[in-house]
């Protein structure tokens, strides 16, 4: 038996479930898979079992519910697990059935801790001193690596024997073959994705005065979910003050496979991240959705998203209200059919999944063989 495990995804995850699962079962693999959400989903098919167990349970108490339910099974042959909370379970399952273990790491947890860290910088460096002890101490009993990105250092891997998978968060082409990109919604702007103020949503929203000054009809939609309800009080206050009511939409998550329209309706895509250690490292997923969806680009100067060769993206400081404002009015005005042609075809060649899943399915096979 196979297992997938997540404690922080949705069940529908894009890198877990659409990419890596479907991929998983499109090559006969039978796999029983974890989550714990909010989500009332059930994802169940032909060759998976999905079992979601509700987000109000600790991670601690999740993992003995999985642990228990996995214990009274059929032999657990491999478990890949998708955060670092989940290694002591894993290494409990390894220890009663001998199971490979596949350890997905889909961020620097480092850049987390002094990200996220309310402490100041000796504490933050404790803290990280610690967890890479921690996830040291675990590594003995993993048997294969995998990053979202080369530049996900942690407990540096390569000097610990491991040759980590790189497995981007490349899109599936099924989901932007056959989108229609001719009919845009005339000035408007999307962001879809985590709702929390490192990503620069608040900038975004005070960026969006000086954006309707130029262009009146503009509007922003932002899809996704709050991370911290003080933020989401404070981005509804902010949005009353500046009587941007009826430019910008607040739209909650919604499933992966229904966000591809919405992109496909809108001229312009953002990703307003504000510049620290974790947007320094992880390229976003939507940097190659609103390629593929045929928008006009807006985006910081970090390193991420410089690495890949698009065209016609427009670069701003990030934290720069102003010059955020300013680059997407250029962005509206300047809308380049070539450079969107371009980009989706780079997409369809080059950055999606299809042409990469062989590496999961390569690791698999030398697992089980």
């Amino acid at each position: 038996m196979i297992i997938v495990i997540s404690c922080s995804h949705f069940p529908d995850d894009e890198r877990i479930y659409h990419r890596q699962i479907k991929a998983l079962l499109l090559n006969g693999f039978k796999v029983r898979y974890y989550t714990r959400s909010s989500s009332s989903k059930n994802l169940s098919d032909v060759g998976l079992e999905h079992f979601n167990f509700s987000s109000a349970l600790s991670i601690s108490n999740y993992s003995k519910r999985v642990f228990y339910d996995v214990s009274k099974n059929k032999k657990t042959t491999l478990v890949h697990i998708h955060e670092p909370e989940l290694l002591s379970l894993a290494i409990n399952i390894k220890k009663i059935f001998g199971s490979k273990i596949i350890y997905d790491v889909h961020e620097d947890y480092c850049a987390i801790i002094n990200t996220f860290s309310r402490w100041g910088k000796p504490i933050r460096y404790l803290k990280e001193k610690y967890w890479l002890k921690k996830e040291k101490s675990f590594l003995r009993y993993v048997d294969e690596i995998i990053v979202a990105s080369s530049a996900i250092m942690n407990s540096d891997y390569n000097s610990q024997g491991f040759k980590p998978i790189v497995l981007e968060n490349f899109p599936v082409n099924f989901f932007f073959d056959g989108l229609k990109i001719k009919k845009k919604i005339k000035d408007s702007i999307i962001y879809h994705g985590n709702l929390a103020p490192e990503r620069g949503i608040l900038e975004l929203v005070k960026a969006m005065p000086i954006v309707i000054s130029e262009i009146p009809d503009a509007t922003l939609t932002l899809f996704g979910d709050f991370r911290l309800d003080s933020f989401k009080n404070s981005l509804h206050k902010a949005i009353k003050i500046l009587d941007m009511s009826k430019h910008i939409n607040l739209k909650k998550h919604i499933p992966h496979a229904d966000i591809w329209l919405h992109l496909s309706n809108h001229a312009v895509g953002v990703i307003p991240f504000n510049d620290n250690s974790l947007t320094r490292i992880g390229t976003p997923t939507k940097l190659f959705e609103f390629m593929a969806s045929g928008c006009q680009v807006v985006c910081p100067n970090l390193p991420p998203m410089m690495r890949y060769d698009f065209k016609g993206i427009n670069f701003f400081t990030p934290g720069d209200v102003n010059e955020l404002a300013n680059t997407i009015i250029n962005a509206i005005r300047n809308i380049s059919r070539d450079d969107i042609l371009y980009n989706q075809k780079k997409i369809k060649s080059d950055y999606n999944w299809d042409n990469i899943s062989f590496r999961l399915i390569n690791l698999y096979n030398r697992l089980l063989s």
